[in-house]
């Protein structure tokens, strides 16, 4: 690939990759085979709100955490495609499970966008790799002091938080009096940091299993060159000659630095997950589960139930269909810049963001189709179709599903906008 500027370059490697030659055909097959470890432990996930250290550690050796790591600290620098694949498979073994992995799995390229080598160094050599969530809605308060911030709030649904070597969240800074105030991303170490116990168990209704844990900060010191100041949602200031920090350092197209695509592409694959593991599991009990008025399997008597399974397989392939199609879309944004460096336009994101949002739907469509043609077998707590419609509906209330999201891509389509989002 052929880079648009001339200043990026390869760096050396600090930290050698523990697998040269890694493919991302072999890490999607890993993420394949551990689909019935992750469903055999959905309860224990469940309980505890987040996966299992023996499911972190088989995460860390299959390299799910190194796909967007920078090559010069170990890392493969993974494409968005090859990513969301590894989220899906691990969505289709547990959907909680794959929440807590994709949205602090792949924050580390937000590092390797925006900050200094140093600064990535300071952040990543000691553990080697960076996981970390990231709470955008600002909250508390940071405050200028010598060399940096001092930092206090709360950041509530940190998901992934238990599991993460790191923090990162966005809080409010005001410069001088009358003036507005700035909104700004910071990095924190995990040690730094209280995470309250107040998620899994019985402390919400669904995507218990993702560690959308709070976070707590009391008056924390965070080092100038770990803050970011820039929109990572569509790039309106980055400056397109010259690329992002990343891109100089890297070498990739891929930190540039503009997430609005992406990130809503991994609720793409986690829902594409869950339709897929909710059909498997009709699929499965289907024919030993017996109609309650008839005393026969349920498929042999009831012709509709064989109609709403190809209906929520239908629907699950095409949640699967839609989020490749948006990630290879996604890549290819980033890859036209590397090639002719053409800006990525605010509508071009909004139209990833949207097929995301449109793939995720069309998930929990499927898993509400399969479920209320389980029989009222599924509604039992502990129930593998009950727990997948529990967590559609965490996707229902977000953010991300709301009716804007379509008159953004509306505005996109007429050439104006998103206004929702720029000013």
């Amino acid at each position: 690939m052929t880079l648009s500027s001339e200043a990026l370059g390869t760096p050396a490697p600090i930290i050698p990759q523990p697998e040269p030659g890694l493919t991302p055909e072999t890490v999607i097959a890993r993420a394949e085979a551990m689909i019935p470890m992750l469903r055999e432990q959905q309860d224990e996930a469940e309980a505890q709100g987040h996966f299992s250290d023996e499911v972190l550690q088989r995460f860390r050796q299959a390299g799910f955490y190194r796909m967007f790591l920078p090559r010069m600290f170990g890392g493969y620098e993974f494409d968005h495609l090859s990513y969301l694949e590894v989220v899906y498979r691990i969505a289709a073994g547990h959907p909680g499970s794959a929440w807590c992995f994709a949205l602090s799995g792949s924050h580390v390229a937000v590092a390797a966008s925006y900050l200094s080598e140093q600064a990535q160094r300071e952040l990543i050599e000691p553990h080697g790799e960076l996981r970390s969530p990231h709470r955008a809605p600002p909250s508390g308060r940071m405050t200028k002091v010598e060399g940096g911030y001092r930092v206090s709030g709360r950041w509530s649904f940190s998901s992934g938080v238990p599991v993460s070597t790191h923090f990162a969240g966005n809080s409010l800074y005001f410069p001088d009096e009358g003036e507005p105030p700035r909104n700004l991303m910071f990095f924190i170490p995990i040690e730094e940091v209280t995470v309250l116990d107040d998620w899994g168990g019985d402390n919400g209704l669904g995507m218990q299993g993702s560690g959308s844990n709070t976070v707590v900060i009391e008056d924390r010191f965070v080092p100038e060159n770990h803050v970011i100041a820039e929109d990572m949602m569509f790039g309106t200031d980055l400056d397109w000659a010259q690329g992002s920090p990343g891109t100089r350092l890297h070498g990739n197209p891929h930190y540039l630095g503009i997430f609005g695509g992406f990130y809503h592409l991994c609720f793409a694959a986690i829902y594409a997950g869950a339709a897929r593991a909710a059909v498997e599991e009709l699929t499965e009990m289907a024919p030993r589960t017996k109609a309650q008025t008839k005393g026969a399997p349920m498929l042999a008597v009831y012709p509709h139930a064989v109609r709403a399974l190809g209906q929520a397989a239908a629907m699950a392939d095409a949640s699967y269909a839609i989020m490749r199609e948006a990630a290879r879309m996604s890549d290819g944004l980033f890859e036209r810049w590397a090639r002719t460096g053409e800006p990525i336009l605010p509508s071009e994101t909004m139209r990833v963001w949207a097929l995301g949002r449109q793939a995720a739907l069309t998930g929990c469509q499927a898993v509400q189709l399969a479920f209320q043609n389980a029989t009222p077998v599924a509604s039992r707590r502990g129930h593998r179709l009950q727990r997948y419609l529990r967590d559609a509906q965490m996707y229902l209330v977000h953010p991300s599903s709301q009716p804007q999201i379509d008159e953004a891509r509306g505005e996109a389509a007429l050439g104006r906008g998103p206004s929702f989002f720029l000013s």
